[in-house]
């Protein structure tokens, strides 16, 4: 019989085997956990260390995350030891007496959290109350509903013990994605800030913007999301992009003061951790890129991870995969064949070699918006300082992303050297972000021109992600995500083209009512969408 089948087979017996060696991290060098005794003292249990490696090897629960949710029962090292008495090496682990003790040592997933009242809801808000269509408002109504069963606040003994808890502790209320997702996450927020400023919910926005502010103070950085598995990466850099989308609503002119520092810092994280080097046509730039600084399985997914790379003879390439893994899903998009050498394969996985161009639009629209800003509280000098800066990486990034013979921005390759000029929708962030020059319509249009000409604009639903094929990943054909969706359409509405501008609304239209249909079949508002039928 086969290792695995064999593993397999002792497991459904409950009876003792050993946990597979290509789950056992012990005797890979030079690894790089996710998080560490730094940034987590209780990194042994969720991060990495023999209990985490046997419940994932024993597959007690279907989805990884399961486990490293669930909040300890007793301090770390208590747990540790106690496990490490009942199983002295992990040959004499099974399944059944493992199961045990997570029972006995661990509360379920979820506990460390509670529900909580938005105090600023209204059951008819006066935006949503202008919208003309009678049964697109009654939708808009069912859809507001749904912000009073995503409020969520951590329970306090997070913040008193927190050694017990994979959980980032944050002082006030939040809105979670819902699903397995129970903690915060930060790119997505940008557009749920954005939903509830049109429901009117001003107070809950600002409580979410000061999480952050306070998730920036203590860790110099934004993870990932809520947990301290996430503690080595990131996401799309959007939190100064919520702070604008906040004081353009609400003027709120004392939270720029107190707060436009923490938005620089968080652009320090950026240079100094994410930038990297290129050289195009013999002179060198300095753009960013996504590089999680682990290089480790990611414990959300632990056997998932170790399942793609148990075939690699060489620990060098389990431990690069592991960290474009990692990469990868720093950038939202995971996964995708944006990021794959060979499209279709997920082995092939090659994030810290791209150079994308949307990470670099979002950074471009961080120093416009920090230069609005400090001119907003008079800091003059600071303000000069980012328009400055502005210009000069605006001009980076036109000569680093912009093909002109394929009059588009597109992702660049540093093993290659080349870019890639296949179609994903993260061409047009330049357009979103603003991040070319204002008077320059014609190199607007021609990028609109080449995404039409691409195909991006037939399907009846919206925007696919790619135009990928038979990848069977989430960020790709026949998929459509919203946030793609709106940075494209907004991207096209705020240029100065009124066929750009029409084009914007006939998107804008098919990806509502695409959306609105489904809502009325299902009864949920799904995340993305399949697109599969052309128009």
């Amino acid at each position: 019989m086969k290792p695995n089948v064999i593993f397999l087979a002792c497991c459904l017996s409950w009876v003792s085997c050993q946990v597979p060696d290509n789950f056992l991290m012990d005797n890979i060098t030079n690894l790089i956990p996710v998080c560490n005794r730094e940034n987590a003292p209780n990194h042994q249990i969720y991060c990495n260390g023999p209990i985490l490696e046997a419940v994932m090897a024993f597959e007690l629960y279907h989805d990884s995350k399961t486990f490293v949710d669930k909040p300890l029962k007793y301090p770390p090292q208590v747990v540790l030891d106690k496990y490490k008495g009942l199983f002295p090496t992990q040959d004499d682990v099974n399944k059944y007496d493992l199961q045990k003790f997570i029972d006995e040592n661990f509360y379920e997933a979820g506990t460390e959290m509670q529900s909580c009242q938005l105090d600023d809801w209204n059951e008819k808000p006066l935006k949503l109350m202008s919208i003309a269509d009678p049964n697109l408002r009654s939708w808009a109504f069912e859809l507001n509903l749904i912000w009073k069963s995503l409020c969520r606040e951590v329970d306090p003994i997070v913040r008193n013990e927190s050694e017990r808890f994979s959980l980032l502790y944050v002082p006030n209320r939040f809105i979670v994605p819902g699903g397995r997702f129970r903690e915060f996450y930060y790119w997505d927020s940008y557009w749920t800030i954005k939903g509830l400023l049109a429901s009117g919910m001003y107070d809950t926005v600002k409580s979410m913007l000061l999480n952050f502010i306070y998730i920036v103070e203590k860790y110099g950085f934004i993870p990932n999301g809520g947990r301290v598995y996430y503690l080595t990466r990131s996401q799309p850099p959007l939190l100064t992009g919520m702070v604008y989308e906040y004081y353009e609503a609400t003027h709120d002119i004392n939270f720029l003061i107190e707060n436009v520092g923490t938005l620089e810092k968080e652009l320090y994280f950026w240079d100094t951790h994410r930038m990297v080097d290129i050289d195009i046509d013999g002179r060198k730039y300095q753009m960013y890129q996504y590089r999680a600084d682990s290089n480790s399985p990611r414990p959300e997914s632990f056997k998932e991870d170790v399942e793609l790379t148990k075939h690699f003879t060489k620990t060098e390439r389990k431990q690069k995969t592991w960290q474009d893994l990692a990469s990868a899903a720093e950038s939202g998009w995971d996964f995708s064949s944006r990021w794959f050498r060979n499209s279709v394969d997920m082995k092939t996985i090659e994030t810290t070699n791209i150079v994308p161009v949307d990470l670099n639009s979002f950074l471009c629209w961080n120093m416009n918006i920090l230069s609005y800003f400090f001119d907003e509280i008079n800091e003059l000098e600071k303000a000069e300082e980012f328009r400055n800066r502005l210009g000069k990486f605006r001009s980076h990034f036109q000569k680093v992303f912009y093909l002109k013979n394929e009059s588009g921005w597109f992702d660049f390759n540093l093993r290659t050297g080349v870019h890639n000029i296949k179609f994903y929708p993260s061409m047009a962030s330049p357009l979103f972000t603003r991040c070319y020059h204002s008077l320059n319509h014609r190199q607007a249009e021609k990028i609109f021109d080449k995404m039409e000409e691409k195909g991006a604009f037939k399907f009846v639903g919206g925007i696919p992600t790619s135009l990928q094929e038979d990848t069977n990943q989430q960020w790709d054909f026949p998929n459509g995500w919203s946030p793609l969706n709106h940075i494209i359409i907004e991207g096209l509405r705020q240029s100065e083209s009124p066929r750009m501008q029409y084009k914007a609304f006939l998107l804008a239209q098919k990806w509502i009512l695409s959306n609105y249909r489904v809502f009325k079949k299902t009864g949920v508002m799904p995340d993305l969408a399949g697109l599969m039928e052309s128009s």
